[in-house]
């Protein structure tokens, strides 16, 4: 039993027994325990990474749509050279952007970006755990979220996948989900794509969108003429683009500018001595302007793109427009009103429109004011509506014309008189006082006698004028109860762009050509959305619309028949040989004073007078915007060929039997040539009774 007892006793003590010290041993536990901590964290960091994705990431955005996605690109407006930038629209609640590819980014510009914004941006899975490791330090130092360790993965899925709302967010829910995302977007697309829209997409300040824009806006450059300096102080400004804005903050942004260069150095795409050269080079910036041309006729196609396409497109698409108009001829029509109407300001003459139509309908020039930024300067007098006066009276013989009378037509100007239902009488005066007898449709027209055309608009009837006057281009005579026997001589208004398309009309024999402001219209892809192409327009003038039109353009263009009235060498004769066919209007009390008229080449319209409508000191169409006209038309026919107007086919000259002797009237016994349809018969004018609207009287 002893014995027992000893030898339980013996292996008790065997097994209590301290085994000896192996390091090999220890440093194995140790690593065992190491690997089973690991492994809790690992389990633990999964099931809080799953708890987190299940939290925040399940409604995250689709990264697909970074592909999908199209910035939004200003529309730009040029001339019709295609090169010379008239405006850039800037949508209400946008800014500049063009978008342009990643090869024509300089890789100076691109390095600068990476440098400063995102070091590791090649390396890194879309997220840089340094960084956000040195955020949070950082955050916890300061007690609140002062930095954010954004890679510019993280900035592009911010600007593009996150709504505006939580974009604006301060929070590490919202850097979070940025993280989860920016991961999702490295996997899918490429680095060089992930760049390349970023630098289209971020915020440079001063309403400047991607690179583009900001080298524009800045410099005045594209993005690939930058010098390096250029492109390092751009390369700086998205970090805070408000403060940094270099035309508020230069040396903000210099200081910028200086981080950016020794982040270059660190990073080994610039030595020292790269970055201090870069950093000495002057920095000129543009001086920033309203930027546009030409505004009124800028704004009256902004208005018919918003019409075509809808303000979403016209501002966000990119659209590239090139249009009709002629800076030369702009810039001369520009100058040469400003310079008459400074010679008429003592006689109380504010303000000039003037509009120049090549005979195809493009509008060449548009001058809506004299002075843009004056008050009022910004209203397009081309666009208002004015009584013509005396230059509507061409479009009421039209109508004659087409119902048979002939230039040869005889209408007696002789005190008339009508009463209107109201028993109101009219009784119109020619611009002299003067009366004078029988009068040849010709030599009435010629002299913008008033009582001729009041009387020529009665054998019209008034219903049958305003719908010629609607399909020759004027628009506006759409109160019927406006509408009477003085229409004849300008009592109801027109636009001045109205009126000359109606002159181009009859330049063109009867066929009316709509204005054409737009030629061509181009997405941002260069992909064409529509071009204009030239046809030939309907005739308005009827089946002999060719030859009413003609007949209407020999009158205007008869120099010697309109010398009664006007004298030699008015400012509707041009030099001999330059065949122009004018007419001029002034309204009553000298509010309007205009000048129509047209050559083979060109079809030109002048309005003067104030946009208040006060009235000028006798300035009339030949004295006022006739002195306009005609400085625009010798300009445009400097040095050219003379290109006389030529009858169309079916139309005889012959010469008119004289009226009698006893007729009274010196001007009605001239003896000129006239033309006549061989269709057409002339037809004797009806009697001066019949009813008017409104009074008016018409000066020439």
């Amino acid at each position: 039993m002893a014995g027992i007892k000893k030898s339980a006793s013996s292996t008790w003590r065997r097994r209590r027994r301290p085994q000896p010290f192996s390091p090999l041993r220890f440093v194995g536990r140790l690593s065992l325990a190491f690997i089973k901590l690991n492994l809790l964290f690992l389990l633990c960091a999964a099931a809080g990474g799953l708890w987190l994705y299940y939290r925040y990431g399940t409604d995250l955005p689709d990264p697909a749509e970074i592909g999908r996605h199209r910035s939004f690109e200003t529309t730009q407006i040029y001339a019709r050279d295609g090169q010379t930038l008239l405006y850039e629209l800037v949508g209400p609640e946008d800014g500049r952007r063009t978008v342009v590819s990643f090869e024509q980014m300089p890789p100076l510009l691109k390095q600068a970006t990476i440098a400063v914004e995102d070091a590791g941006f090649y390396e890194n899975p879309g997220v840089d755990a340094r960084g956000i490791l040195r955020a949070l330090w950082q955050n916890y130092q300061s007690g609140e979220i002062v930095s954010g360790a954004s890679t510019i993965t993280m900035q592009l899925v911010r600007t593009i996948l996150l709504d505006p709302q939580e974009r604006s967010e301060l929070s590490y829910e919202r850097k979070l989900r940025e993280a989860m995302l920016a991961f999702q977007v490295s996997r899918r697309y490429s680095k060089d794509q992930i760049l390349g829209t970023y630098l289209n997409e971020v915020y440079y300040g001063a309403q400047a969108y991607g690179v583009e824009a900001a080298a524009q806006t800045y410099f005045g450059k594209h993005v690939w003429d930058l010098s390096p300096g250029e492109m390092t102080l751009i390369a700086g400004l998205p970090q805070s683009p408000t403060v940094l804005n270099p035309f508020v903050n230069l040396e903000g942004a210099r200081g910028r500018q200086r981080i950016t260069l020794d982040a270059m150095v660190r990073s080994g795409d610039l030595s020292e001595a790269d970055a201090d050269a870069i950093f000495a080079e002057t920095i000129r910036l543009v001086v920033p302007t309203t930027g546009i041309l030409a505004p009124h006729f800028v704004f009256y196609v902004r208005d018919q793109l918003e019409r075509r396409y809808g303000p979403e497109v016209l501002y966000r698409a990119g659209l590239r427009v090139t249009t009709s108009i002629d800076l030369y001829w702009q810039n001369r029509a520009e100058q040469i009103a400003r310079q008459r109407i400074d010679e008429l300001r003592p006689r109380n003459a504010s303000n000039a429109g003037v509009i120049m139509l090549a005979p195809d309908g493009q509008v060449l020039a548009m001058v809506g004011s004299v002075d843009y930024n004056a008050p009022e300067g910004q209203n397009n007098v081309t666009l208002a509506r004015r009584q013509p006066g005396s230059a509507l009276k061409p479009f009421v013989y039209a109508a004659a014309l087409q119902r048979g009378w002939t230039p040869a037509t005889v209408i007696w100007d002789t005190p008339s008189e009508w009463v209107n239902a109201d028993g109101i009488s009219y009784r119109p005066q020619n611009y002299d006082n003067r009366f004078h007898g029988p009068m040849r449709l010709r030599m009435a027209l010629a002299n913008s006698l008033n009582i001729p055309a009041v009387k020529a608009m009665e054998y019209v009837g008034i219903a049958n004028f305003v719908d010629l006057a609607g399909r020759v281009g004027i628009s506006t005579f759409d109160d019927p109860t406006r509408q009477g026997l003085a229409m004849a001589l300008g009592s109801n208004e027109v636009r001045l762009l109205d009126l000359s398309v109606a002159y181009n009309t009859l330049r063109n024999g009867g066929h009316y050509q709509q204005p054409v402001a737009i030629l061509k219209v181009t997405n941002s892809r260069g992909e064409l959305v529509e071009r204009w192409q030239h046809g030939v327009g309907p005739q308005t003038l009827g089946a002999q619309g060719e030859q009413v039109a003609y007949l209407l353009t020999s009158i205007l263009s008869d120099n010697q028949a309109r010398r009664y009235m006007f004298g030699a060498n008015n400012v509707m004769e041009l030099p001999e040989g330059m065949a122009a066919a004018a007419k001029t209007g002034t309204s009553n009390d000298w509010r309007d004073s205009w000048a129509m008229g047209y050559t083979q080449d060109v079809t030109v319209g002048v309005w003067v007078g104030n946009f208040d409508n006060t009235p000028m000191a006798e300035v009339a169409g030949s004295n006022g915007a006739g002195l306009i006209w005609r400085d625009l038309m010798l300009a445009y026919h400097e040095g050219a060929a003379q290109r006389p107007f030529h009858p169309p086919q079916a139309l005889s000259s012959k010469r008119s039997a004289p009226i009698p002797a006893a007729w009274p009237g010196r001007l009605a016994r001239a003896r000129y040539a006239s033309f006549s349809s061989r269709a057409a018969s002339p037809k004797s004018p009806m009697s001066p009774i019949a009813r008017c609207a409104s009074p008016a009287t018409a000066a020439a």
